[in-house]
């Protein structure tokens, strides 16, 4: 157990510093990145096409669509690099006894702590300039986020695990999170769905989970519904499944890297 969790911090330190080697920002890029994309959503929404999706909301719109933005970039994150995680380090796996699964958990653990890293800075430059968020509902906040962590971590096990097999995986990986993401109520809230498309939509955890963060700090909530707890024991049941698949594929990664 003290191997793997030394294994699991080394392979997790490397993660971050291979990401931002040689760049002149360094890490300021975790939170660069994601604020071009909010000024740019922004822009498009308020000024290009000058729709008003939140304007039942009373708060800006780049407000509502931080709080909910960068969760999904962790997750987005996550899952894609954990897919790939295997087949990027195949010579240590090929040549090295080790739990195949740490290069996996520590490729989901340093999205997460780096896009979350940004996502609390400007939670925190939101509260000092006056924004109106509820931190009351930071618990419902960070439950929220462990969902999408351990949600992420089932999908990258499974997917990782297909991937050494099957090299499309990662290839179709990116047009699916390109349609996930219109398919969460991130750009605009889940009140404008009609309702009937809207019962389909809030089967999809990230959906749920990411309202959740939204309505814990835009609107002050503090505990989880029934919707939040189905989404969280769908969460838990795919890491599960994920840790299955790959602990019965993990074995003949050998043979096919």
């Amino acid at each position: 157990m003290t191997s793997s969790w030394w294994l699991f911090l080394r392979f997790s330190q490397r993660e971050v510093s291979n990401r931002f080697a040689g760049s002149l920002l360094g890490g300021l890029w975790a939170l660069v990145h994601p604020l071009v994309l909010l000024l740019i959503y922004s822009f498009v929404f308020t000024s290009v096409m000058r729709l008003r999706p939140v304007a039942e909301t009373g708060v800006p719109f780049v407000v509502f669509l931080a709080v909910a933005l960068w969760p999904w970039l962790a997750f987005q994150e996550a899952v894609m690099r954990g897919t790939g995680s295997v087949v990027a380090n195949g010579a240590l796996v090929k040549k090295v006894p080790f739990a195949h699964e740490v290069v996996v958990h520590a490729a989901v653990a340093s999205s997460f702590a780096v896009q979350l890293g940004g996502y609390f800075a400007v939670l925190a430059f939101m509260v000092l300039t006056g924004q109106p968020l509820y931190l009351a509902g930071i618990g419902l906040m960070l439950l929220s986020l462990l969902g999408l962590a351990a949600l992420a971590t089932g999908l990258a096990l499974m997917l990782g695990a297909m991937q050494v097999f099957v090299r499309d995986v990662e290839q179709g990986l990116a047009p699916t999170m390109g349609m996930l993401f219109y398919l969460c109520p991130i750009l605009y809230p889940a009140s404008m769905v009609p309702e009937w498309m809207r019962q389909w939509m809030m089967l999809n955890p990230v959906a749920v989970l990411i309202e959740a963060c939204r309505a814990a700090l835009l609107d002050g909530r503090i505990g989880p519904g029934p919707a939040e707890g189905w989404a969280l024991l769908v969460c838990a049941a795919v890491l599960v499944l994920g840790r299955l698949v790959f602990h019965r594929l993990s074995p003949h990664f050998e043979e096919a890297l």
